[in-house]
């Protein structure tokens, strides 16, 4: 009985010091510090399972992986058009350990510092990776119209000339070369389409220009044999028309004035100068887009006097 007794005693005593001590816990983690430092660790930890760091990179190992040498091969086979021999292939991974293993060192003691063809080679590479994508060269609806119609100037289509002549050594007005070709003339007009080769003199200028701008023909001949062809009646002889080598009797086939192109015309060339300004301007806004990461000083001797100098927008 008194066993039975201690024994009922010393539960009750256990299950009241549990009875304390849950308490005791529960006050505690009431406390609003405890719960924030309970709520840092657990957010601590996942983090830190989460974002583990890569292991850091072994700058003592070149590695030649299975792309480096896929390239090889690949190019040696496109220049040679055959695959690389176990020796050729050797070679090249040779090569790129050696070129590899001296831009290391290079860089460990600056050489790719203040080097002008270095910096340049880089600024290439930087270019061609802010080429712009094939969707952003590709027009939208209208955004050629509108590029031929803000540069019309540049696609306006010139005059242009088709005509026959006849040439006739003259060094001077009124000489019997153009008495010659005012002869000539009579017998023209009465036969428009008369074979010509037998009259006026050896040349080795052509006979019939098809039709050709008139900026073309000047070089042929000379500004002001274009003009007096400009101004002349289509269809029949007329002259004599004076050049830098003599005079002409000239039939005009067909005359094109100038005009506004249409887009169906001039579309290859337009589209070709709207990319490349396209181009331009997309390169330009990267550019000042990485630019405006960076203060950009410049700094003068104190002991000489300069101008100041601004600092341009990319262009």
């Amino acid at each position: 009985m008194d066993v039975r007794l201690r024994a009922s005693r010393t539960c009750s005593r256990i299950c009241q010091d549990r009875s304390s001590d849950m308490s005791v816990l529960r006050k505690v983690f009431s406390e609003p510090l405890v719960q924030f430092l309970c709520l840092g660790v657990v957010v601590f930890g996942l983090y830190s399972v989460m974002h583990r760091s890569p292991p850091a990179e072994d700058k003592g190992v070149i590695e030649v992986g299975e792309g480096q040498l896929a390239q090889m091969f690949e190019t040696f086979s496109k220049t040679w058009q055959r695959p690389p021999t176990e020796a050729e292939l050797k070679g090249l991974i040779d090569g790129y350990v050696k070129e590899e293993v001296f831009y290391r060192e290079g860089q460990k003691i600056g050489l790719d510092q203040n080097d002008t063809v270095f910096r340049r080679r880089m600024q290439q590479k930087m270019e061609f990776l802010l080429e712009p994508s094939a969707e952003q060269l590709t027009p939208k609806p209208g955004e050629l119209e509108d590029y031929l119609k803000a540069h019309e100037d540049k696609y306006r289509r010139p005059p242009q000339l088709a005509f026959r002549q006849v040439f006739f050594k003259s060094d001077r007005p009124g000489d019997g070369g153009e008495t010659a070709a005012t002869a000539a003339l009579k017998v023209l007009r009465g036969a428009p389409e008369a074979d010509v080769t037998s009259l006026g003199d050896t040349t080795l200028l052509p006979i019939r220009v098809d039709l050709t701008d008139a900026d073309v023909i000047a070089t042929s001949f000379d500004e002001g044999f274009v003009k007096e062809l400009s101004s002349a009646p289509a269809g029949q002889w007329f002259g004599p028309v004076r050049s830098q080598y003599g005079v002409h009797l000239v039939l005009v086939e067909e005359s094109v004035k100038a005009g506004a192109p249409s887009l169906d015309g001039v579309k290859a060339a337009v589209r070709l100068d709207w990319e490349s300004e396209r181009r331009r301007e997309i390169a330009e806004r990267r550019y000042d887009e990485m630019k405006r990461q960076y203060e950009v000083r410049v700094l003068r001797p104190t002991d000489t006097v300069a101008p100041a100098v601004e600092i341009s927008e990319a262009r």
